[in-house]
Parts: structure tokens; sequence; C-alpha cells
């Protein structure tokens, strides 16, 4: 019993499973709610024959939303979570649902069946996510791991351990140099392999590891992510890897110019009032709105950065350029609230619309700190092939406190991989996580994490 329920509530069942239930679930709430009007309404006929002509588009839709939202596949999300991403997908939907009816002159549904079909929707989608994603953790959580590296091995294990997801149940940490090291291999269930580790003695752990059937996975290094993407070639009977050329082209550059703009200007009207309001707030409780910081941008130009004020005036007068951290005294009470809700970052529509910045892309970084980076990873000086964004692919999937290693991987995975649908996506997967904290419930104090890493390092 257990094996089918992991084989329907694994990743790959999964992935078949939500698209189809979700629809289920999208087409008979439609159904049913003519069904609970069909005495009600005056033209019912016409109204079916209406929903009957553009099905095929809404399920089309429902399907693109639900893939740029991540809606199709497990997510440890709270309830909450889940039902917050649910209604902007429902909410988008019923957008193109009546886009669509529009442009194929089809429109006839009464308001009545759109929002109780809409509102079933949001609630049964919400709660079968929440069961197929609670089984689905809760059949793949026993899984032993093992973790192989050098240095870079505690902080993964840390990570492993206070994530508490399907990965958690960390049985070994050691070195590709252990001596029970295949011991632990064959006893545990997921190997994952840190980016320290030598290129030889990685690939004969993961040929080791696919001859046994294990599941592998490791830390790319960075020159390894500019290696993705790259066009198979073949001179005479050797094939070869043509490396592509990371930067975004031409024609891509100009679409995004173009998105950018217009995007700018509809965010300028539809955020002007929050504008004014938060603009108040910063005068009447004393000092400068206004917080104006250099930055780096594409070729390594220097630009000014315009935010609304969240730290006290002249917060680093004192003690220099310094980064901000999770607890920091310099950040006012209000400051808290604007950078939590990401209102600060207002005014840097008018660094969009002057063409310093852009909408997405990597998130620009002061000079005084850039040097610093690039001191230590040669690589992060790529991430000015592009203009800075205002979000970015390491802002939808890290965190506010990932490290600047892990956010540069990022950086250069939306390089090497730009298309104009990926920043399409991560538009609105950044409204997907404006409101969205991270659940810190039952974790792990930070002494006790690593108590169990140096624990697990020692055997």
């Amino acid at each position: 019993m257990n094996r089918f329920l992991e084989k329907i509530f694994g990743y790959r069942g999964l992935k078949i499973l939500i698209p189809l239930l979700d629809l289920a679930i999208v087409y008979g709430s439609i159904i049913w709610s003519f069904y609970i009007f069909k005495d009600s309404l005056d033209n019912f006929s016409e109204n079916w024959f209406s929903f009957v002509a553009i099905w095929p588009y809404i399920g089309i839709c429902y399907l693109i939303l639900s893939h740029i939202f991540e809606l199709d596949k497990p997510k440890d999300f709270s309830f909450l979570g889940i039902g917050y991403t649910v209604f902007l997908v429902i909410v988008s939907l019923l957008f193109c649902t009546m886009a669509i009816s529009f442009l194929a002159r089809e429109f006839a549904f009464p308001r009545s069946i759109l929002l109780t079909a809409y509102a079933m929707q949001i609630a049964a989608i919400t709660f079968w996510h929440f069961f197929a994603n609670r089984m689905h953790f809760r059949l793949n959580k026993g899984k032993s791991v093992l973790v192989i590296g050098y240095e870079k091995s505690q902080p993964l294990a840390y990570k492993l351990l206070e994530a508490k997801g399907i990965w958690s149940n960390l049985k070994h940490v050691c070195s590709p140099d252990h001596l029970n090291l295949y011991n632990y291999i064959n006893e545990c269930d997921i190997t994952f392999i840190t980016e320290d580790v030598s290129e030889e003695q990685k690939q004969h752990i993961i040929l080791y590891c696919i001859e046994r059937n294990r599941t592998v996975l490791y830390q790319p290094k960075n020159s390894e992510i500019l290696q993705f993407n790259a066009n198979f070639l073949q001179i005479d009977d050797s094939p070869v890897l043509d490396v592509r050329e990371l930067g975004l082209g031409q024609s891509n550059e100009l679409f995004k110019r173009l998105t950018d703009v217009f995007l700018g200007i509809l965010g300028l009207i539809a955020l002007s009032i929050p504008f004014i309001f938060v603009y108040l707030a910063l005068k009447i409780g004393g000092g400068s709105a206004f917080y104006a910081q250099e930055r780096i941008t594409r070729d390594n130009k220097i630009f000014k950065i315009y935010k609304f004020r969240t730290m006290v005036e002249n917060a680093e007068a004192a003690s220099g350029p310094v980064l901000a951290q999770d607890v920091d005294c310099r950040i006012t009470k209000l400051g808290h609230f604007l950078r939590a809700t990401r209102l600060d970052e207002i005014p840097q529509i008018y660094n969009i619309l002057i063409g310093d910045m852009s909408i997405v892309g990597p998130r620009p970084e002061r000079p005084f700190f850039v040097e610093q980076f690039c001191a230590e990873m040669p690589e992060y000086n790529l991430r000015h092939r592009v203009k800075a964004g205002l979000t970015g692919l390491a802002q939808v999937q890290g965190k506010y406190n990932t490290s600047v290693r892990d956010k540069l991987k990022y950086d250069l995975l939306y390089i090497n991989g730009y298309s104009y649908a990926l920043d399409i996506k991560l538009i609105m997967q950044t409204l997907n996580i404006l409101l969205r904290k991270s659940s810190t419930e039952g974790v792990k104090s930070v002494s006790e994490i690593e108590k169990d890493v140096e624990e697990l390092t020692r055997r």
C-alpha cells in the first residue's frame, strides 16, 4: 500500500495527478454552477454554449498559470500560503476567461456563475493541494540523506536540517576520503555532493550512485552553470559543446525594454496612492523621505538608485558600508513595515523608466561590495552583462538571508537561461511571494542544529 501511495504522491506521480484533478475541479465547478442557477437563468442554452465554445482555452490558460506560479508541483507551503497562490491563479484565470470570451465574442456568462465557480475553485483546489503536499512530504520524509564534501558539507547539512523538508532525515556527513564512504552511500537513499568536491571525485561518486540506482544531487560550480544550455556540435566523429555567449541578445533586450516602459508606466499609475501615503508618513516622522545610493548596473555603470528611507538618517556615518542584517537596529519601525511589504522599492520605478534598471534582473549592489565580491568570486562581475533589476530569480527562489555566493548562482542561471517567458514568470511569481513570510514554527534553534551537524560530521 505504501509503495502504491509513494508512486501516486511521489514527485512524478503528482506532476500528472495535480493537473488532471485541477482541471477536473475547474470544469466541474463551472458545470456545477450552471446546474445551481439553471432555473434562474433567462438564456440558459446561450450561456451554456458560450462556455462550450471556450472551454479548451480555459483549461490551457489554467495550466499555463499554474505552471507560472509553480502550483503544478509539490511545495512545502502552509495552508494559507497555498490558498494565497491558488487565489492569484484563479483571479488571473478569471481575467483570462473574460479576455478570451470578449475576443471570441462568446461572453454571455452571468456574474453569478463566474463568481460561484471561481469561489468553489479557490476552496477546492486549496484543500486538494494542501492534502497532496502533506501526503508527498509525509511519504518522502523518511528517506535517509548523506552529505559528501569538505568545508561546504556542514553549511549544506545545516540548511537541510533547518528546512525540515523531505531531505531533513540526515544520517551522515563525511568527506570523499572517508573510509566508510561507500557503505554510507549504500545505506542512504539520497546523496548530496557539495561544490568543493573535485571533479574526478564527483564523477566517480555519481557513477557509483547511478550503477546502484541511488538518487544523487550535487551543488553546481559557477563554471558549470555557464555550461548549461550549451549547443551540441559534431566535428568529424567527435561530439563537442559550444558554450553560448552570456547575454540577452538585441531582440530580447528590445522586448525587455518595451516591457519595462509599459509596466513601469502602469506601476506608476497603480502605485501613486501608496506612494503619496508613504511619502507623507516619512515626512511627518521627520527627516528625508527618499534615499539615494550608488549602485552598479550593466557594463559596470554606476547609477543612483532611489528608495524610500527605511533607516535612521546617516545610518552608515560611523560604521561605513555595512550589509543589512536580519536584526538591524538602524531600521526604523516604519522602515520594517516598508521592507516587509516592499513599498520602499516604489521609487525605483523612476530608475526603470530612465533605463538604469529593468523590472527583472540581478539586484544591484554598491561599488564597495562589488569590488570585494569580485575579488572572492571572479564570476561575480558576469552579473553586469545585463541591467540590474527590481526583482530576479534570486529574490523569487532564495530567501532574505541567502548567501551572496548562492544568489550569484541564481543570477547566472537567470542570465544563461534567459527568455522573455522567464521574465513574465518571475514578475508573476514576485506577486506570489510579496505577502508570504517563511514560517519558523517548529524549527530548531541555531545552536541545536549546529550541534546535530557536528555530531554527524564526527561519526
